[in-house]
């Protein structure tokens, strides 16, 4: 369910139920911006990952760099090139554009390098986040925290959990 599906059924479902019924229910929220933002763990991360894109960022300048240079050079000589020598610097240029695309990808794409040491380096933050808010939870007997930046539900308590039925009464609807 998107953010927006989330905030408008979690507004519905508190404006219909009746106020006696909340009495019971205890929910809190938790502003993930401010726990990055204040995290320590979370900034060293962020100082980690920005000097990694510091140094792709200047490998991926020197491709460019060359691919230029490759450029300026042909369009300088290319009137003195005969056809043969003309394809062999295309092919030459073209070659280095791709791996420049190749690189690029493989780097700063959305499965690229730096995506997935964000990830490495996320993880355990996140582990520890996830960990404070459950034992939180728990420990002060909320029925539900919900991310007020997100919107998203990130505690509930097991009892509440609906899945196991749910599957149950799909299974009994579909004769499976």
């Amino acid at each position: 369910m998107d953010k927006n599906r989330l905030t408008v059924s979690i507004t519905i479902l508190l404006t219909i139920l009746p106020v006696g019924l909340f009495g019971q229910l205890k929910i809190g929220y938790i502003d993930s911006n401010r726990i990055m933002q204040e995290f320590e763990e979370v900034r060293d991360a962020q100082a980690l990952l920005e000097k990694e894109t510091r140094r792709l960022q200047v490998e991926y300048n020197t491709y460019v760099e060359r691919l230029d240079s490759l450029n300026r050079e042909f369009e300088r000589q290319r009137l003195l090139l005969s056809n043969e020598k003309i394809r062999e610097k295309e092919n030459e240029i073209q070659t280095l554009y791709q791996a420049t695309q190749a690189f690029q990808q493989q780097k700063f794409g959305p499965e690229g390098e730096l995506y997935r040491y964000q990830a490495q380096l996320m993880a355990p933050v996140l582990d520890k986040v996830d960990a404070a808010v459950k034992k939180l939870g728990a420990e002060r007997s909320f029925d539900y925290i919900i991310d007020a930046a997100g919107g998203a539900l990130v505690y509930a308590l097991p009892a509440h959990d609906l899945t196991t039925d749910v599957i149950a009464e799909l299974r009994r609807a579909t004769g499976n």
